[in-house]
């Protein structure tokens, strides 16, 4: 994959993020909404990206420059203690879970690969939201058991519970295909038997896969709108991204339709054009949408070497 590709994945994500931030939480239909907008939810100027953004961006950098999990935690201590890795040096929206794992490991001292909450309740899409550039990395393993090892410890940074980390393992594993050329609806058609035979070791992850079983379903994408969640539960978020994308015909509109389902807009907007643009390789993010992004400066600095360095065709996977 050229590096112009990977920039536009993550550009893509960047902007449904900041796309939602404004209308993060009002209520579906209150609103219409196809452009950059500033205030609203947090009162931030138009163009703000949230934390899914600033979660993703030190995961970019650490994959880059080849670090450790505790590397990678002290980076996201680095934003939500000291305002790193924002738009404009303001952390704000943080969740939950992602607050208490970074405490449990900077505060509290638990090892980075037990920092995660293993509550039921703790079940957000707090690290769906930030692992596509591992996706990226993972792009030419063939080892499928190797990349669900890594998908499970960079989810379990913040989110151990097995269905949270089910969900990561079905948003990579689908990542993984459409890098590689595989058409969006065959990969949800072949997944679950794929992920059943992979998991067979694994009886608690195993046991979540049926939470998702809907998204599989070849008629899914019929499904009426109403009957979408678009809230912050990880196993909502997934379902709604694929609804998006499997609706539409442009990494635009499917942004445009994910920001306006109202709720966690942010993080749906941004998880639904990752997935439109790893489909739609040859299509492109709004540029007027991309050149509105805040702190420009900080996001090329990071996803320009990112891009650079996974681009290679000889790279060497974190263990």
């Amino acid at each position: 994959m050229e590096a112009c590709q990977i920039e536009n994945i993550l550009y893509a994500g960047i902007v449904g993020d900041a796309l939602g931030v404004p209308v993060e939480f009002k209520k579906r239909d209150s609103y219409y909404l196809d452009d950059m907008t500033d205030s609203g939810t947090w009162e931030q100027p138009k163009g703000s990206w949230s934390d899914d953004t600033s979660f993703s961006l030190p995961l970019m950098e650490n994959l880059t420059e080849g670090g450790n999990y505790d590397q990678l935690m002290k980076k996201f201590d680095n934003y939500m203690f000291h305002n790193q890795y924002t738009p404009d040096d303001q952390t704000f929206g943080i969740g939950n879970t992602c607050t208490k794992a970074i405490r449990n490991w900077s505060v509290n001292h638990y090892s980075a690969l037990k920092s995660g909450d293993t509550s039921v309740y703790a079940n957000g899409n707090g690290a769906l939201m930030r692992l596509a550039p591992l996706a990226i990395h993972l792009m030419d393993e063939p080892d499928l058991q190797k990349r669900l090892k890594l998908t499970k410890n960079y989810t379990s940074l913040t989110h151990r519970h097995p269905r949270a980390i089910v969900g990561s393992y079905i948003y990579l594993e689908i990542l993984h295909a459409l890098l590689n050329g595989q058409p969006f609806r065959r990969v949800l058609e072949t997944l679950p038997d794929k992920l059943t035979k992979a998991l067979q070791n694994q009886p608690d992850e195993l046991a979540e896969l049926p939470n998702y079983e809907a998204m599989f379903k070849s008629d899914f994408d019929t499904t009426l709108r109403q009957n979408i969640k678009s809230t912050g539960y990880v196993v909502d978020t997934l379902l709604t991204c694929t609804w998006c994308v499997l609706n539409s015909t442009s990494i635009d509109s499917a942004v445009i339709l994910a920001v306006n389902l109202g709720d966690d807009t942010d993080t749906v907007a941004s998880i639904t054009a990752t997935l439109a643009s790893c489909e739609m390789l040859s299509d492109h993010i709004s540029d007027e949408w991309k050149k509105q992004l805040r702190n420009q400066d900080l996001l090329k600095s990071i996803i320009e070497p990112f891009a650079k360095s996974e681009a290679k065709q000889d790279k060497s996977l974190i263990a």
